[in-house]
C-alpha cells in the first residue's frame, strides 16, 4: 500500500486499485461525532484517480493487507469481482469497501422496502430472458438506484435488471415479475437485482448489514486466493479490539471465537443427508430457536456491549461473499487465529488449499431448522444421528469435530449448561486440550447445573440440565473456573455403568469416567494397548491433577503413572474420583475386562489427545467434508 497527498498521473497497472478520500456527510439515523471521510474509486477497475484535499493509495494485489474493521462508519467503494482486494479500515471513520461489480455498484444502494430486500442473485454481466409477459414497466436514462426503488415500491416486481449506457451513470431499467432464465452480456455490466421477502428473525441474512451503496450477493461468483486471505484477515483483525485478560469469570477472546464457531457450526449441522438435503453451511439457521440463543450477539449486534461483532468484517465483503461463505471463512480465521504450535501452519494452510466458494446463503424458511441440532443430553444417541447419520461422518471423524470445544464455554443464559471444556486459559487456544481432558481427568455428575426448580420443572418452563464436572483430586468444585463436559462429549469414550443401555447420562449413571494409566502393560486385558502416556505427556505429566513419577503428598511412595500394581489402582482410582463420593466406574477399554468395553470413538480420542497435529490434519479433512455437505458445483480459490 503507498498512500499519496495528491495523484495528478496514473497509468494501467494490472491488479492495482486506488482510493481517493473524499469529505462524506454522515448518513442519518446516527453520526459519528468526528468528521468522516469515505475512500471511493472513482475511475474503472485498475486506474487513478483525480485526488481531493484528501488522501489518496495504491493497492497493490500483491501486498495488500487488512486492517482493523470498523463499527462507526459507513463503508462505499467499487472494483471489479475479478480484482477485488480487502477495504482498509480503521477507528477514526475512515473505510472502505468494494462491491461486486462495476458501473452499477458505483450507485447502486441496499433498497429495502416494508418487509423486502434486494439482493443480487447472478453475477455481473448476466440479464433476465424473461419474455414481455414478464414485464411490468420499462424506464430510460434513470440511475440504478433509481431501478431498485421502482421495483422495490411496485407490487408484483420480483426482478430488476439495470444496463448501464456507455457514458455516465444512467441507463435502462426494466421491472419483471419473473426471471426464469438468463444469459450473459460479454463485456457488460448489466445486474440483476432480485426482491427477497424478509422474514421475522429465521435467517441471519436479514440481521447483517450490507451498507449502501451496496447490495449483497446471494452466491459467490468469484474469489482468487487474496481475497481469502484478506477476509480471513479481516475476522482475524476483530480480535484486536478484544481485552486480552483471560480469568474465570471471562475470557473475551475465547467467548467471541466459541459464538463464531457455534454459528458456523449450527449452521453445518443442519444437513440432512438421510432426508430431502436441505440445510448445511447455507447461513440458514432459525434465530429463534432457542438452541442459537447468544448467536445474535456476535453476528450482529455486538458481543461485550456492543464492542465487536462478525458483521463489522461482513460489511466489508458483503457484495463480493456470500454470507454462507463468509461464515465459514470466519469460522476458519478463528481456528487460525487462536491455534497454536505446529497446528498453527498446518490448518493456516489446510483451509486455504481445501476451501472452495460458491454456496448461496438461503434466505427464507430457516424455520425448517428448528429443533434439529443434537440434544447434548441424549449421549451418542444424538451423536450418531446428527454426525454419523445425517452428515455422513465415521465415528473417528465426528469425535475430530468435536473438538471445536476447546475454544469456548457453555453460559447458562445461553444453553442451561455451565462451565469450560478447558482451563479458562485454555478455551482460547484452539489444540487437542479438549480430548486431552477427556482422559487425563475424572469425571463425575453434576445435576440440575441451571437450576430448575420443582414447580417450573412440573409446569413445563424449564428442564433440568445435567452436565459431568472434573472431580479429580485438587479441582475447583464451584464457580465459573470449574470445567465441565456434555453427555455428547464423554460418551465419544466411555458407556454407563454395567446393566444399562450403553449410554452415558449425567443424572442416569452415576458413576466416575476415568482410565488407568498402566493398561498398555496389563497383560491380563485382552483388548489390546491402551497407552496414555502421550497422552499425559501433552497434559504437563498430570493425571487426575497429579505429577506422574513424583511424590505422594503425604510421602507414603511415588505416583508411579503406567505401573502395573494394585496399589497404583488404588491410588488413581482415588485421584480421579476424589470428589465422586463413591461413585462406581463408569465403562471403558481403559479400566478392566468387566467394565469394557469403552464408547464408540474411544480409540480415536486417545489418538487425538496424543498426537495434536494428526488431530488438526483429521479435522480440515473433516471441515471441508462437512461445510460442503448439500453443494454441488463448488469451486476452488481462483477459478473464476
Amino acid at each position: 500500500c503507498t498512500a499519496y497527498e495528491e495523484c495528478d498521473a496514473m497509468r494501467r497497472r494490472r491488479g492495482s486499485v486506488l482510493y481517493a478520500k473524499v469529505p462524506k456527510t454522515p448518513a442519518a439515523p446516527a453520526a459519528p461525532t468526528e468528521a468522516t471521510t469515505t475512500a471511493t474509486m472513482p475511475a474503472a477497475e485498475t486506474t487513478a484517480a483525480t485526488t481531493t484535499d484528501a488522501t489518496t493509495a495504491t493497492m497493490t494485489a500483491a501486498e495488500t493487507t487488512a486492517a482493523t474493521t470498523t463499527t462507526a462508519a459507513t463503508t462505499t467503494a467499487a472494483t471489479t469481482a475479478a480484482e477485488t482486494t480487502a477495504p482498509t479500515t480503521t477507528k477514526a471513520a475512515t473505510t472502505t469497501a468494494m462491491p461486486a461489480t462495476t458501473a452499477a455498484s458505483t450507485t447502486a444502494s441496499e433498497a429495502s422496502t416494508g418487509s423486502s430486500q434486494l439482493v443480487m442473485p447472478f453475477p455481473v454481466g448476466t440479464r433476465c430472458s424473461s419474455d414481455n409477459s414478464a414485464l411490468l414497466l420499462s424506464l430510460v436514462n434513470v440511475t440504478v438506484h433509481e431501478c431498485m426503488e421502482a421495483c422495490s415500491s411496485r407490487d408484483g416486481c420480483s426482478f430488476a435488471d439495470f444496463e448501464p449506457s456507455l457514458v455516465g451513470e444512467k441507463g435502462f431499467c426494466r421491472a419483471l415479475t419473473s426471471c426464469d432464465e438468463t444469459h450473459s452480456c460479454s463485456g457488460n455490466s448489466v445486474v440483476i437485482f432480485q426482491k427477497v421477502r424478509q422474514g421475522s428473525f429465521d435467517s441471519p441474512q436479514w440481521m447483517m448489514t450490507c451498507p449502501s451503496p451496496k447490495v449483497p450477493v446471494l452466491t459467490t461468483h468469484c474469489m482468487t486466493e487474496m481475497q481469502y486471505d484478506l477476509a480471513v484477515q479481516s475476522v482475524k483483525d476483530l480480535f484486536a479490539q478484544l481485552d486480552k485478560t483471560c480469568t474465570a469469570d471471562a475470557c473475551q477472546e475465547a467467548d467471541f471465537g466459541g459464538c463464531i464457531l457455534r454459528m458456523a457450526g449450527h449452521d453445518l449441522m443442519d444437513f440432512n443427508g438421510t432426508g430431502d438435503g436441505r440445510g448445511g453451511s447455507d447461513a440458514c439457521t432459525d434465530m429463534d430457536d432457542a438452541d442459537n440463543a447468544g448467536l445474535p450477539e456476535c453476528l450482529f449486534r455486538g458481543e461485550f456491549d456492543g464492542l465487536v461483532s462478525l458483521n463489522d468484517a461482513y460489511q466489508l465483503f458483503c457484495d463480493q461473499i456470500s454470507l454462507a461463505d463468509f461464515i465459514v471463512i470466519a469460522a476458519e480465521a478463528v481456528m487460525q487465529h487462536l491455534a497454536v504450535g505446529t497446528t498453527k501452519p498446518a490448518l493456516e494452510q489446510g483451509f486455504r488449499d481445501h476451501f472452495r466458494f460458491g454456496r448461496t446463503t438461503a434466505v427464507e424458511g430457516c424455520t425448517f431448522s428448528h429443533g434439529v441440532l443434537p440434544n447434548p443430553a441424549d449421549s451418542c444417541v444424538a451423536v450418531e444421528n446428527v454426525f454419523v447419520k445425517n452428515m455422513g461422518l465415521t465415528w473417528e471423524e465426528s469425535a475430530a469435530l468435536m473438538g471445536v470445544h476447546t475454544l469456548g464455554r457453555a453460559q447458562i443464559r445461553h444453553s442451561g449448561y455451565d462451565g469450560w471444556w478447558t482451563t479458562p486459559e485454555g478455551s482460547r487456544r484452539f489444540d487437542n486440550s479438549y480430548f486431552v481432558n477427556i482422559l487425563a481427568g475424572g469425571w463425575c455428575e453434576e445435576l440440575n447445573v441451571n437450576g430448575c426448580d420443582a414447580a417450573a420443572l412440573n409446569a413445563g418452563e424449564c428442564v433440568e440440565k445435567h452436565q459431568w464436572k472434573r472431580c479429580d483430586k485438587g479441582m475447583v468444585e464451584s464457580g465459573l473456573a470449574h470445567e465441565m463436559m456434555l453427555n455428547s462429549d464423554l460418551c465419544l469414550a466411555y458407556l454407563d455403568q454395567e446393566g444399562g443401555d450403553g449410554q452415558l447420562r449425567a443424572g442416569e449413571d452415576h458413576c466416575c469416567a476415568w482410565v488407568h494409566t498402566n493398561v498398555a502393560k496389563n497383560a491380563r486385558i485382552n483388548r489390546g494397548d491402551f497407552d496414555v502416556s502421550g497422552v499425559i505427556r501433552n497434559n504437563g505429566n498430570l493425571f487426575c491433577n497429579q505429577a506422574c513419577n513424583q511424590p505422594l503428598a503425604d510421602g507414603s511412595g511415588l505416583y508411579e503413572c503406567g505401573k502395573d500394581s494394585r496399589g497404583q489402582s488404588v491410588l488413581e482410582s482415588e485421584a480421579c474420583c476424589a470428589l465422586g463420593e463413591g461413585a462406581p466406574d463408569c465403562r471403558t477399554n481403559g479400566l478392566s475386562d468387566a467394565r469394557g468395553p469403552g464408547g464408540p470413538a474411544v480409540e480415536s480420542v486417545r489418538r487425538f489427545a496424543e498426537d495434536e497435529l494428526f488431530w488438526a490434519l483429521t479435522f480440515v479433512d473433516v471441515w471441508k467434508k462437512v461445510t460442503e455437505n448439500g453443494f454441488s458445483g463448488l469451486k476452488s480459490l481462483g477459478s473464476c
